[in-house]
């Protein structure tokens, strides 16, 4: 606690009804101040709390003087005629003075009605909570009066004349008719003001009542303070049993004079009296939170401020009234040392020190507690939770419950779509669905080369996509030769299959040539047959060209090089080709090479031709004109080789792009199957997607919308990486990743998905992120904590019930010698571990058949001539020391001539064969075969 204002006045005082704390004070009767002054105000302070530069003294902002002084005075809350309230005095001379708390704010004259019914002075007086224009005053004499504020000549008196003063009053705060009073002759009367009678009168040990404070919550329930200094206690009464006192608080040195219970928090009291302290309490449960800082004189006074419970006055007569606020812990600032004072001065001054005293709620007050709270948890989880509604004196409690949220319902239907599509593989309806909703021409055609490409004959049918489908007469030939090479195989008479991608080519690059003489059918034409007749006789040499013989003599040689050398250099082309032919395939690739060469500048499809037979498709890709992009794209279909055709679509592609078609290069990149490239132009399409769809008149939130468009760009990448096959080379890479784009949308899809609930769907997405990814590992492990379950609790317990001895291995022990395993025991067993572990025991395993072969370890340390499939010994064998599988050693006893006395627990000899499994059966073991060749073996 800490102080925040002092008001240098020993008076009474109220708080203003508004939201901004002021107080009124009235000089207090029965006090002097340190100038003995008689003179007697009414004054207004306002607490400044929002002013820093604000001393902790204040000054007051108005007042007047009155002719007597006050024993109680109270502030009435606002209304139409008196819009800051009305404040009335009980004065010392029996006076009722009432005031206009606006008008003695402007500086007016405020006073409303000075009446004198009671005939000594009035000792207390309080406003009707519920009807805040009755007012009750009581005080000597027994005399007790209800006025109302509007017409005080209409006041009335309650009861008859007593010998004892009533020193306190107070209405119930949930019964306007109920008002309580406490007399200095110990007795608490409840009257009803409907009957203006006494209802109930309550014995407070005889001693005088000083203090009175009903429940905020309950209205039976009273609290009574006594001023007696032998008995200084608080009494908690339920009217119910008004017998006794359900609860006393004990805590005071002295009498009791004032109680404040909080109307915000039924479980804050504060009570004041003659011991100078003010304790702070819990009524409900008797329980003293603590005190404020402690007074040189009685506290005759306290109340909460019913606007803001968080500020406490307390008033003393040492000549102040602090104020104090519940929410600052700090222990109140101690004034400096006074090292120089000498000891006369300091024990002037001692009595004066206000002495440092703190303490802390051991609990918020409830005006600081949340009733209902929500949190959002990950997974599509929301947490709420209520405060219960307690009965009086019990600990306050919440429910707290988990609950399903989704932003936007259609998201999550939308997931659970394409999953079910995704995985029952109708990857060709997906494209037509998307394609048909595209809103854009762009995102359309992606869909539908996603859709050709998910075809088995993708690369074929994107030619059809291009149109450049092939002619039915080509069809029928090609289904013609496939029938022919299917017959030849069956029959046996298949070619070698070695470079048949070459024949394949060098057939397609032939067929250009169709139109002309073909070499073979020319030179067979200029054969002659045998036993032909002489026919257009010719001379070898000495025709007269010297070109022609040089070229007769090289052929004559057998040397067709030279001879196609002089063909080329004379510009025989055709000649040159035919001689090619006769000396092998790369003198025709020479040929063509050198032809070609000669002719650019000639038709484009020379400059194709020579591209294609020198598998140098980058030259098309490159030079070739982008108004003519798809019979590029159909060449590379065509002619590329496979692991050149990736790279090839890519450079078309962005050729493209830089030429400004986004369109275009987004389908030569999908037919290449380069996902980074097509990633960027994709993301680029999502925010002008959500752009538009924010700049439409819909209902939907920005939220909604970036997450439908990002669910549209995850359904394409998915549906690409399906029908391509692709796969991810980054994934073990620690930087410089490609796709760290693409990745950076996995993870905020995996979001918003798991904030639908599908954790799973979530999970295999972030499951195609890098191992090194920044987010990869935090997301990850969100949604497998999410998605953990904890082991069963019943489960845990019976396995820890279970004696050690008792613990049985699930898994049947293998038949046959088990190599040791990696471990320093020597005799620990080579099956699986009997420890049991914190995960979920595996399901039992079904009974092993005795009369199965042994498993595969088995039968690799079965010795020569062992038969594998022996069937397996059962019957009863002694539990094994420590879960050790292997026999412990046993001394060795020598034979007596009787077998049976043969320890049956005898020193494993030297391996030399299959070793006896160790049964964990109930069966009984059986007896040992009496073989010479053992019972030697044991003898010796």
């Amino acid at each position: 606690m800490v102080r925040l204002r002092e008001i240098p006045r020993t008076a009474a005082f109220a708080w203003s009804p508004g939201p901004v704390p002021i107080l009124v004070t009235g000089t207090r009767s029965g006090a002097v101040d340190a100038n003995f002054s008689d003179e007697t105000k009414l004054e207004l302070w306002d607490l400044n709390l929002d002013a820093q530069d604000q001393s902790l003294e204040l000054q007051p902002i108005a007042g007047i003087s009155t002719e007597s002084r006050f024993y109680d005075i109270a502030w009435g809350a606002p209304s139409q005629d008196h819009p800051r309230g009305v404040i009335a005095g009980a004065m010392e001379d029996g006076s009722l003075q009432l005031w206009d708390a606006a008008k003695l704010l402007a500086g007016e004259e405020a006073l409303m009605s000075r009446d004198t019914k009671h005939t000594g002075p009035i000792k207390a007086l309080q406003f009707n909570p519920l009807r805040p224009q009755v007012l009750a005053t009581a005080g000597a004499k027994g005399e007790l009066f209800v006025w109302d504020v509007n017409d005080t000549s209409t006041a009335f008196r309650l009861g008859t004349a007593a010998a004892h003063d009533i020193d306190c009053v107070a209405w119930n705060r949930k019964v306007s008719n109920i008002l309580a009073t406490g007399s200095a002759g110990g007795f608490v009367t409840v009257w009803d003001l409907k009957t203006k009678k006494a209802s109930l009168t309550l014995n407070n040990n005889r001693k005088p009542v000083s203090a009175l404070a009903w429940d905020p919550n309950n209205s039976t329930t009273l609290l009574t303070g006594t001023s007696d200094d032998n008995t200084p206690v608080v009494l908690l009464w339920n009217l119910r049993n008004s017998q006794a006192p359900e609860r006393t608080l004990q805590g005071h040195d002295q009498g009791i004079l004032a109680l404040s219970w909080c109307q915000q928090d039924a479980g804050l009291l504060v009570s004041c009296g003659k011991d100078n302290r003010a304790l702070v309490w819990n009524p409900q449960t008797g329980e003293r939170y603590g005190e404020f800082p402690e007074a040189t004189n009685w506290t005759f006074s306290t109340r909460f401020d019913p606007g803001n419970p968080n500020l406490v006055a307390i008033a003393s007569f040492d000549g102040k009234i602090t104020i104090h606020t519940l929410q600052n812990t700090n222990p109140t600032a101690m004034p400096a040392a006074q090292s120089t004072l000498d000891d006369d001065d300091f024990f002037s001054k001692a009595p004066t020190q206000i002495q440092g005293a703190s303490f802390s709620l051991p609990r918020a007050p409830v005006w600081l507690e949340r009733p209902v709270g929500v949190s959002f948890g990950y997974g599509g989880k929301i947490v709420l939770f209520r405060k219960n509604d307690t009965p009086a004196g019990q600990p306050r409690s919440s429910k707290i419950q988990i609950t399903g949220f989704t932003v936007d319902s259609d998201i999550g239907s939308a997931t659970d779509k394409f999953e079910e599509a995704f995985r029952s593989g109708d990857i060709a309806a997906i494209c037509d669905e998307r394609a048909a909703d595209a809103k854009t021409e762009e995102e359309k055609a992606d869909w539908q080369v996603l859709k050709t490409l998910s075809e088995s004959d993708g690369r074929t049918k994107i030619l059809d996509y291009l149109g450049f489908s092939k002619s039915e007469d080509e069809v029928l030939e090609e289904q013609k030769e496939e029938e022919d090479e299917e017959s030849k195989k069956s029959a046996g008479l298949a070619p070698p299959q070695a470079n048949g991608d070459a024949a394949k080519s060098h057939k397609r690059v032939t067929s250009m040539w169709a139109d002309g003489d073909d070499g073979e059918d020319f030179l067979s034409d200029l054969t002659a047959a045998k036993g032909a007749k002489t026919d257009n006789p010719f001379r070898l040499l000495g025709e007269g060209d010297a070109a022609e013989d040089g070229i007769t003599r090289a052929i004559i040689m057998g040397n067709f090089e030279k001879a196609v050398d002089l063909c080329m250099k004379q510009d025989r082309i055709a000649d040159a080709f035919i001689l090619a032919n006769c000396g092998g395939k790369e003198l025709v690739d020479k040929v063509q090479t050198a032809y070609l060469a000669q002719k650019k500048g000639s038709p484009s499809y020379l400059r194709l031709i020579s591209s294609v037979l020198n598998k140098n498709l980058w030259d098309v890709v490159y030079n070739a004109d982008l108004d003519n992009w798809k019979e590029t794209m159909v060449t590379l279909c065509t002619f590329a080789e496979p692991a050149e055709f990736p790279d090839l679509c890519e450079a078309l592609g962005d050729r493209i792009h830089e030429s400004g078609s986004r369109k275009d290069a987004s389908f030569c990149y999908l037919v290449g199957s380069k996902l980074d490239k097509v990633v960027d132009i994709w993301l680029a399409a999502l925010r002008e997607a959500e752009q538009a769809g924010l700049q439409e008149a819909t209902n939907d939130s920005s939220f909604s919308i970036h997450a439908r468009a990002l669910q549209q760009f995850i359904e394409k990448v998915t549906v690409f990486r399906h029908v391509t096959k692709f796969t991810d080379g980054e994934q073990e890479l620690q930087e410089g990743w490609k796709l760290a784009s693409l990745y950076d949308k996995y993870v905020e899809y995996a979001d918003i998905v798991a904030s639908q609930g599908h954790l799973a769907v979530a999970q295999r997405y972030l499951d195609l992120l890098p191992t090194h990814f920044p987010a990869a590992e935090v997301a990850r492990n969100r949604v497998r904590l999410a998605t953990q379950k904890a082991a069963p609790v019943a489960a845990q317990r019976q396995a820890a019930a279970t004696p050690a001895s008792r613990v049985v291995p699930r898994t049947a022990t293998p038949v046959g010698y088990q190599p040791p395993a990696a471990s320093s025991n020597p005799y620990a067993p080579a099956g699986p571990n009997l420890i049991q572990s914190s995960s979920p025991a595996p399901a039992p395993a079904p009974a092993p058949n005795p009369y199965a072969p042994p498993a595969a370890v088995t039968q690799q340390y079965a010795p020569p001539g062992a038969s594998p499939y022996a069937p397996a010994a059962t019957g009863y064998c002694p539990p094994s020391v420590g879960g050790s599988t292997g026999p412990p050693p046993a001394a060795i006893k020598k034979d007596t001539g009787n077998w049976n006395d043969v320890p049956m627990v005898v020193k494993p000899p030297a391996y030399k064969g299959p070793r006896r499994p160790v049964c964990t059966s109930g069966a009984r073991r059986p007896r040992l075969r009496r073989l010479p060749r053992l019972r030697d073996r044991l003898a010796t």
